[in-house]
């Protein structure tokens, strides 16, 4: 047991089960999943066509705070059909293009903070949900941290966030719950990566966490708040369920199954479970 295992006193294991709690189990699917949020965004999907997404973005999204776009023609706008069903996606392929539009759209024009270190943004209300990607390298890994292109790389970056924020958008649509903890964003980046390489590789992920040394260090946002030695067990359980999801996604059958289906087997497991899929 990974409490015994890391020496935590009564406290510390008590924080520990409470993190890795499985907030899935038992959650039902949410109220008011019919509401018809896409309605509007058809019409911007279509006049887009015409006359461009950036002007698009600027007449309807924005009109107050329109975006000095550095490269309108690298701004995309589409609704995509993902598992979760029609999400309306806005691309930006320049950096400062993606945090204008998280700042003016998103925010009202206020920065937030850290925008810079930040490559997609979810918005998920009961009528208006849509999602912004950039094109920055995943995570701040470099393409060069993984043997990549970086034309190559930051295609990929786009793909596998985009799969990553629908993973949140299905969990929300589901089950209600869609939050910034290790989880989630296991079951995320696990979507993610598979669906734009083919395949999963644990190492990546450990590396975009900051578990494995390199650029990445996004393990510490999601376990700010907890004490030292339980912080280090969480990465260590990382570890442990990155390990396994790898070795699941090997399995006979899995091909077989949807994401919609691999998202719920991962909601049922929690943590623990994802080690033993």
């Amino acid at each position: 047991m990974i409490t015994e295992k890391s020496g935590l006193d009564e406290t510390e294991s008590t924080e520990l089960k409470e993190y890795i709690a499985n907030r899935f189990s038992g959650a039902k699917v949410p109220e008011g999943g019919d509401v018809d949020f896409l309605r509007g965004w058809r019409g911007l999907a279509s006049l887009a066509e015409d006359i461009g997404a950036a002007e698009v973005i600027n007449q309807k999204l924005c009109p107050k705070l329109p975006v000095s776009f550095n490269a309108p023609e690298g701004v995309r706008f589409e609704i995509f059909a993902s598992f979760a069903g029609g999400i309306p996606i806005i691309y930006a392929d320049d950096p400062s293009d993606f945090e204008s539009l998280v700042t003016n759209i998103v925010y009202k024009g206020t920065r937030p903070a850290n925008i810079e270190k930040t490559g997609a943004s979810f918005v998920s209300g009961r009528t208006a949900r849509f999602i912004i990607l950039s094109a920055k390298p995943y995570s701040n890994v470099p393409a060069e941290e993984l043997g990549l292109s970086t034309e190559a790389w930051a295609e990929k970056s786009m793909l596998i966030r985009r799969s990553h924020e629908c993973t949140h958008f299905y969990t929300k649509q589901t089950y209600g719950i869609s939050n910034n903890i290790l989880h989630d964003e296991l079951m995320a980046d696990f979507i993610g990566l598979y669906d734009s390489f083919g395949f999963y590789k644990a190492e990546w992920f450990l590396r975009f966490m900051g578990i494995i040394s390199g650029s990445g260090s996004r393990l510490a946002v999601y376990t700010a708040d907890l004490s030292p030695r339980v912080s280090a067990a969480v990465a260590e359980l990382a570890e442990q369920a990155a390990y396994g999801l790898e070795k699941w996604s090997q399995n006979e059958g899995f091909k077989e199954l949807t994401n919609a289906q691999r998202i719920d087997r991962m909601c049922r497991a929690g943590i623990v479970g994802m080690t033993t899929l």
